[in-house]
């Protein structure tokens, strides 16, 4: 019960801390993984303060050191429980993030992670008939960890404030306190050769380096993968706490059957399936790096959960297999956290810092491979034969590779250049299946190939990661004329022609000018003819700021400097010098839109006649822009008759059911503007299909806007509008 209840809180605070968090970063799917980051680093700290304690002190040293850290703790977490969003934007606010979390939820967390390693040590120094294997507990700890995570989306956010949460969350911290000081209180005082092994059982296995090693290294490669899928999951449909918590718990799940004593049996069957996922990870990058596919989307999805799901049951139960006796239970979860920690250190610093893309999920799938068994070494076989035998695939791979890329350019079919590609590649990871370096290597040029050549038939000018995504701006073509595109993550934002002349042109995409915002502003600019005031909360290419006239207003929010820097290059765009030039009040601000929002409203400054949250992570939506709360904010800082121009284009979500729902809480009228454009009239124009709902509190412009094009409408379904306590990603899901 009692390392049940831990488990349950470690895992119950996490999606809480972090959610609390997300308004103050902009929303972004790199959250969680800074989050994920910090956790599995302070599970570290939590386990060496557990493997120290048991090793190092009498059982009354024990009991009277935990019990200040779990009364430090508790003081700690009723004092600081609201986190602060950084003063500046910046490009990299991983420090102030990892601050935040360390204030906010350091201390508690450090005490109750503690609680494994802890009360399995304590439960084998207690003489009960199963003391000389305890692993079991550990299975019943992350079936805590699961009930704590899942209790989290589906019990306690649908119906818990954030303070309230936190309060039971202390409440149930102070029970656990006491259970542990009682469980400390039940054990022998025993040295740590004494407890645990069974007298006629066989000399266990030596702790070597390697042996530890390879801990690390089975505990490694799951975390990376689950914050790799996390990661592609979110950019593209929404940083929910949902689609935090379906690959965590896919995770623990894992986890959970590894421990369970099935280990052997899982990594008997699983290596083969693991094997064919990571192949057809492969095939979907090189299929397209874009998901504009909506049957590609999907696919990419169910594998990367089917390739979470294998990895971790391979990577945990060779972990499980390996595991050393109670004596050395406390080194073993050690170097396991270190192994974690090391996967959430390389896909939440490393990675940003060293790829110009999510590069970290190619990295994720050779790792996989090397956790299959390495080939035996034949009897008599030489060390330069063994080795020879071991890269024959790789080395045919990478043959494969190079014909294949000489080829590919004299061949005019796609189809044959994509049977060239896959089937080599594919047929070589198969066949090298029985020995993980000969597996990793075959795959890791084809790999390669994609991470370099992925973006054949496109000249990149500029290609910059920061925390908030991967920006791309490279040059297309639209009706035979050259254009610059804004790419962020997998979905396209801004367009330019790129006129020769120097004659400049509307802008394309979303924005062009028979679409919903072009009209909206028509709209506005038509009730305003002395001028306009304007607030979009999303920069992107600047597009929006081609339709300013000389008396408007425009006020954009930018999170991403880095994207303000490609606006501002007119090398990339000139939307915003070309407004500028016409119009000196257009103005940027670097910072979270609604927060910067909010300090317009502290500063008094006048009303907007329209605002625009524009603001995206690939094609993924902030979901602290949406909330009740958030409509409310964009109702006072408007004009009476002016307009909330809500851009919902999303391949995965269907929002404008719930706001809908939102612009009836706040007395305005929903209407609905969907820009349908088929593919070939988007080939030939650069116009892109898009939905924009215009939620207004006068039935006068309501009636303008319905002249331009938009139409009043009603949901299929209701839906519980959204506040900043709750979100249900699952009202809003597209069918699959």
């Amino acid at each position: 019960m009692v390392i049940f209840l831990a488990a349950a809180l470690l895992f119950g605070v996490q999606p809480m801390v972090a959610k609390s968090l997300l308004p103050k970063f902009g929303g972004g799917s790199s959250v969680w993984t800074t989050c994920m980051l910090f956790f599995q680093t302070l599970l570290i700290a939590g386990y060496l303060y557990a493997h120290m304690l048991l090793t190092r002190l009498p059982k009354r040293g024990q009991i009277a050191v935990h019990a200040v850290v779990l009364a430090a703790a508790l003081v700690v977490g009723w004092l600081f429980s609201t986190p602060a969003a950084p003063q500046n934007a910046s490009a990299f606010p991983v420090p102030w993030l990892l601050g935040q979390l360390l204030l906010v939820a350091g201390l508690p967390y450090f005490a109750v992670s503690s609680a494994g390693p802890l009360i399995q040590g304590w439960f084998a120094r207690t003489g009960h008939p199963w003391a000389h294997d305890p692993y079991f507990l550990y299975a019943a700890s992350n079936a805590g960890s699961f009930v704590g995570l899942l209790a989290y989306p589906f019990v306690v956010e649908p119906t818990m404030q954030i303070g309230n949460q936190r309060t039971l969350w202390l409440a149930l911290f102070a029970l656990f306190g006491l259970l542990a000081l009682w469980c400390a209180g039940r054990t022998r005082n025993v040295r740590l050769d004494e407890f645990g092994e069974r007298p006629d059982g066989p000399a266990p296995a030596p702790i070597t380096w390697p042996r530890r090693i390879a801990w690390m290294f089975f505990a490694f490669v799951p975390s990376s993968m689950l914050l790799a899928v996390t990661m592609n999951l979110t950019t593209d449909i929404a940083s929910f706490p949902l689609l935090w918590i379906v690959p965590l718990a896919i995770y623990l799940l894992t986890m959970i059957a590894a421990f369970s004593g099935k280990a052997a049996g899982i990594v008997r069957v699983c290596g083969l399936p693991m094997v064919l996922v990571v192949i057809a990870a492969w095939m979907l990058l090189v299929l397209g790096s874009s998901q504009s596919d909506p049957a590609l989307a999907r696919g990419t999805m169910i594998i990367q959960l089917l390739l979470l799901t294998l990895t971790g049951l391979y990577g945990h139960a060779r972990l499980a297999l390996d595991r050393p006796p109670p004596a050395r239970l406390t080194e073993f979860f050690l170097l396991m956290s270190v192994g974690g920690a090391m996967g959430g250190m390389f896909n939440g610093i490393v990675a940003p810092l060293l790829f110009d893309d999510l590069y970290e999920y190619h990295a994720t799938l050779l790792a996989a491979l090397l956790l299959l068994p390495v080939a035996a070494r034949a009897d008599g076989a030489g060390i330069m034969g063994y080795w020879l035998a071991r890269l024959r695939l790789p080395a045919l791979s990478l043959v494969a590779v190079v014909v294949t890329g000489l080829l590919i350019p004299r061949l005019d079919d796609p189809t044959i250049s994509l049977i060239l590609i896959l089937v080599p590649g594919a047929t070589l990871v198969f066949l090298a299946r029985r020995d993980n370096i000969a597996c990793a290597g075959a795959m890791a040029f084809p790999l390669l190939a994609v991470m370099l050549f992925g973006s054949v038939g496109s000249q990149i000018l500029l290609k910059e990661r920061t925390f908030y995504g991967v920006n791309i701006v490279d040059v297309g073509e639209v009706a035979g004329k050259p254009v610059h595109r804004l790419t962020h993550g997998t979905t396209l934002h801004g367009m330019q022609v790129i006129d020769e002349d120097g004659r400049r042109e509307p802008p394309l995409g979303y924005y062009h000018p028979q679409g919903p915002y072009a009209k909206t502003i028509g709209v506005v600019q038509s009730m305003r003819p002395g001028g306009a005031r304007v607030c979009i909360l999303g920069l992107g290419s600047g597009g929006t700021a081609a339709y300013t006239r000389p008396s408007d207003e425009f006020l954009f929010f930018e999170i991403d400097p880095v994207v303000e820097a490609i606006a501002e290059d007119t090398d990339y765009f000139t939307f915003l010098a070309d407004a500028r030039a016409i119009n000196r009040r257009t103005e940027v601000r670097l910072g979270d839109g609604r927060l910067l929002l909010e300090r317009s409203e502290e500063a008094l400054e006048p009303a907007f006649d329209m605002i625009m949250p524009d603001a995206f992570s690939s094609d993924s939506i902030p979901t602290h822009l949406i909330t009740s709360e958030a409509i409310g904010l964009y109702f006072r800082r408007l004009a009476p008759d002016g307009v909330v121009l809500m851009h919902i284009s999303n391949r995965h979500v269907d929002l404008s059911g719930l706001l809908y729902q939102l612009g009836l809480m706040h007395d305005a009228i929903p209407l609905l503007y969907n820009d349908a454009v088929t593919e070939e009239v988007a080939e030939q124009t650069g116009r892109l299909p898009s939905i924009f709902v215009a939620l207004t509190r006068s039935e006068e412009t309501a009636l303008r806007l319905i002249e331009a094009g938009y139409r009043p409408y009603e949901p299929k379904k209701r839906i519980r509008p959204w506040t900043d306590q709750y979100s249900n990603l699952l009202s809003v899901l597209r069918k699959l």
